[in-house]
């Protein structure tokens, strides 16, 4: 039997840190998150409120924070301008402030030790700890090369980090999230459109007339616009076509829930293929003007019929035929959705494709009720100097995968293993807003890495499973202490949003950019964080877009122009072939 060199510390257990009052943010309004104009103009009078945008998903939606006189946080409602929520929070939302009280969160900077032969963690101050974190890129960087340092990073505290490991010479990146939930989507889409699908997705569900969901399963992923318009499609009359064999929430709300086999959904779209090809149901117009190699696709799928996809699907085919036609007949207000979490069985890109491919046939793609063009602000890059160039990357690591446009963590870890054929080295990792311990396959894989590596520093607000797991551990404060890159999304029209802090941070807490700073500093890389406050950059930033941190303290969220063309094509005009939509079959790519 052997005995792992990184013992996993459960941090809750070992009582470190004092316990601090809380306030329920609930006392004063309630557990409601929309309130009437009446009560909103009271609290006007009488709280604070501070622009921020939400953190608890990556939907990012823009907020209100209300403190008292005393500064404690009340609570958090919906900006009514922001296209992400339309003025209402979801439940995750408004229950935000509990991470602010959340009497277990990380409250100081904790070293791995050993007392009495037991691995433990002890408190320990931040100029210590972060003087041994930067001793250790230091090492590994005089050891084996900055690249052999990784950063496995989500939300906005990940943004800082990246900064930070790409001016220390490391771009072995990668965003669990990516391969994990979005990836394939994205790599399909890009394939068949040319356009990533992005955040928020470009769906046009408030006019759609036929929704398809395939393991999408809004209302439960509270995806807040997306089901604010869901709920409104639905009151407009829309079909709602779920497919999932669990009876889901959006299934509870559809006209027809096809329970299909787990593992199945590439016959059962290419059988939809088929019926809307066969029976000439497709938008002819629309594939003739903007599409490549229909001729290849027809061919393709002639033999995949209903009743061949009903032995692997266990659709029955008359189910199969009445769902292709209800699509058909809403056309081109038809959305088949990309869905978000979307890797499941290991097909996953070619499951994406078909459901591009499948929106083309169906012409909704830059059409009112499927599909509209997005279009997003850039956000002035601060001035700092060049990166310099590593010696390797993450897409060196993830050669076997060359459409994929973000690091795969897996790959990553794999690496941290050592082996003869391992040609790049991770031999220390920082982990910041992820609990890739939860989430990652084949954990006990991480485990293996976890115990290779020579040193894990991790960030977070709240004590995890990863960070029973670290060296060291490094107390985010919360994102309603803080502030942030600002929000610029893509959307129907561009928009940004500020997230500027409503209270000082708790306990002895740190924003992610602040620790950033602080690293690089150590570093010698002073002239990459050339600003003494994160406000600084954001002031300069929003100088730059035509505006103010003190206007966007007053309204939060601001909107801008369309600048890159129409929202939806125009029916009475031509337009170059410029979507590529059945472009992969021409390749061979199916």
């Amino acid at each position: 039997m052997t005995t792992s060199r990184r013992k996993f510390i459960k941090i809750s257990a070992l009582g470190l840190g004092g316990v601090a009052a809380t306030t329920s943010a609930l006392n004063m309004f309630g557990a409601n998150s929309y309130l009437d104009e009446l009560v909103k103009e009271n609290v006007a009078k009488t709280f604070k409120r501070t622009p921020t945008y939400c953190e608890v998903c990556f939907w990012k939606c823009a907020a209100w924070t209300y403190t008292d006189e005393e500064g404690t946080i009340k609570k958090i409602i919906g900006n009514e301008t922001d296209p992400h929520c339309y003025g209402r929070l979801c439940p995750r939302g408004t229950g935000g402030v509990g991470m602010y009280t959340d009497e277990d969160r990380l409250k100081t900077p904790l070293i791995r030790t050993t007392v009495n032969g037991e691995q433990t963690f002890r408190e320990a101050s931040w100029d210590e700890a972060l003087d041994l974190v930067a001793s250790k890129f230091k090492a590994v960087k005089e050891k084996y090369g900055a690249e052999s340092f990784a950063l496995l990073k989500h939300g906005s505290p990940g943004s800082h980090l990246e900064h930070l490991f790409k001016a220390y010479g490391s771009d072995t990146i990668a965003e669990p999230a990516y391969a994990q939930c979005r990836g394939a989507r994205e790599a399909g889409f890009a394939l068949t459109y040319g356009s990533w699908v992005g955040s928020p997705e470009p769906t046009d569900i408030r006019d759609t007339k036929c929704l398809v969901l395939i393991g999408s399963h809004i209302g439960e992923n509270m995806h807040n616009s997306q089901v604010q318009e869901m709920s409104d499609a639905i009151d407009n009359g829309a079909t709602i076509i779920t497919v999932d064999p669990r009876f889901s929430t959006a299934a509870s709300k559809s006209q027809h829930w096809l329970a299909i086999k787990p593992a199945t959904d590439i016959a059962l779209l290419l059988a939809w293929m088929n019926v809307i090809i066969s029976e000439e149901l497709y938008d002819k117009d629309y594939v003739k003007k903007y599409t490549n190699g229909f001729d290849e696709l027809k061919d393709h799928v002639l033999n995949f019929t209903p009743e061949w996809a009903y032995g692997i699907t266990t659709i029955k085919p008359e189910e199969i035929r009445k769902t292709a036609r209800k699509m058909a007949n809403a056309s081109p207000s038809v959305i088949v959705h990309p869905g978000r979490h979307v890797s499941w069985y290991g097909d996953d890109t070619q499951r994406a494709r078909a459901m591009a491919i499948l929106n083309a046939l169906l012409g909704s793609w830059g059409r009112r009720g499927g599909f509209y063009f997005k279009e997003s602000i850039k956000v002035p890059k601060f001035p700092a100097p060049k990166y310099p160039h590593p010696k390797w990357d993450w897409r060196n690591i993830c050669e076997k995968y060359p459409i994929a446009q973000m690091g795969i963590t897996s790959e990553v870890i794999k690496c941290a293993i050592p082996s003869e054929d391992n040609k790049y080295p991770v031999k220390a990792m920082m982990v910041a807003g992820t609990n890739i311990t939860k989430s990652i396959p084949q954990k006990e894989l991480l485990e293996k890495a976890m115990d290779e590596m020579e040193f894990i520093v991790v960030m977070d607000t709240m004590p995890m499973a990863v960070t029973g797991y670290a060296d060291v551990v490094l107390p985010e404060c919360t994102y309603l202490e803080r502030y942030d890159k600002i929000r610029s999304a893509t959307n129907r029209e561009p928009s940004i949003a500020v997230r500027v802090p409503a209270v000082e941070p708790k306990y002895d807490s740190k924003p992610g950019w602040w620790v950033a700073k602080q690293i690089g500093e150590r570093l010698g890389l002073g002239d990459y964080f050339n600003y003494d406050d994160y406000k600084e950059v954001i002031e300069w930033q929003l100088q730059k877009m035509g505006t103010s941190l003190e206007e966007m303290n007053k309204i939060g969220v601001k909107h801008f122009p369309r600048t890159s063309g129409l929202l939806f094509l125009k029916e009475d005009e031509n337009y170059e072939s410029t979507y590529r939509v059945v472009q992969g079959y021409v390749h061979g790519w199916w």
